[in-house]
């Protein structure tokens, strides 16, 4: 019989697995990665998402204390209806920097949740915040493990038995700074988990209502769909996320998220399928 990680299609683990999400800002993980997370967790995995700022620069009409308590909720709210872990590293927006307080700060959170995979926003993207975010959770999965690397904290969390397999995921748009496309190394089938995925990002309701008062329709929740759309048609999906494994030396090589979601992956897109099928 064969065990509850091996049906988990994570045979190397000995306990649920745990996937936590270390972003930018409220709604990142659910515009970006919200379908996969779906996945995860009809599969049993524990969902962890956790924010460097909590979106204090996120109105033209509220303050930054208001905002900053709306978003917070928003985040926790739909982390809720996901069946998700949610903490904020409490940053500020546009002043996401990967220094050692900020380092110290999120290697304590991720601590606390003990994952087994990461996933953060792309190395290369359209703002600074997002590749500034990558940064520190890059670093901070690398001294998660590390015993003598102590975040200073009044009661610190237990360093981590092992590092994480840490994935980036698509830049938003999935083209970076320049306006090129990124490449995923593996895209994730989310048709079957967009309705979900629209009804997860619907929880931050103050993003959805700025956008769509100044552009007359649901621009929040169209953008995202057709984002997922355009990634679909890349790979023949209907709608899809991408994804990239970090593969340095000192990371774990083991391709636990494509082994956990493998009915769901393809590794090609339609133009090398394309290909194949008129090789054959």
């Amino acid at each position: 019989m064969p065990s509850k990680s091996e049906q988990l299609g994570v045979a190397v683990l000995e306990r649920v697995p745990r996937v936590l999400v270390s972003m930018a800002h409220p709604d990142d993980a659910e515009i970006l990665v919200g379908g996969t997370l779906l996945h995860l967790k009809a599969l049993g995995w524990e969902i962890g998402i956790l924010t460097m700022t909590s979106g204090d620069c996120g109105s033209a009409t509220h303050t930054k204390e208001e905002i900053s308590r709306i978003r917070y909720a928003e985040a926790k709210a739909a982390a809720h209806f996901l069946g998700a872990w949610y903490e904020c590293a409490g940053l500020m927006d546009v002043e996401v920097f990967l220094n050692a307080e900020n380092l110290r700060r999120v290697v304590e959170r991720m601590r606390h949740f003990n994952p087994d995979v990461v996933i953060t926003h792309s190395p290369v993207d359209y703002m600074l915040d997002h590749e500034e975010a990558s940064r520190l959770a890059r670093a901070a999965t690398f001294a998660l493990s590390m015993p003598l690397y102590q975040t200073r904290q009044i009661a610190p969390s237990e360093p981590m038995v092992a590092t994480p397999t840490l994935y980036y995921a698509d830049p938003l748009e999935g083209i970076d700074a320049m306006g090129e496309r990124r490449w995923p190394q593996f895209y994730v089938n989310i048709a079957d988990t967009i309705t979900q995925k629209c009804e997860l990002l619907s929880w931050h309701q103050s993003q959805r209502d700025w956008l769509r008062a100044h552009h007359g329709v649901d621009q929040y929740l169209n953008q995202m769909t057709e984002w997922a759309a355009k990634f679909g048609a890349e790979c023949g999906f209907e709608f899809a996320e991408g994804f990239r494994q970090h593969l340095g030396h000192g990371y774990p090589h083991e391709p636990v998220l494509q082994k956990a979601l493998s009915s769901f992956i393809t590794t090609k897109t339609i133009h090398e399928v394309h290909e194949v099928d008129t090789k054959a």
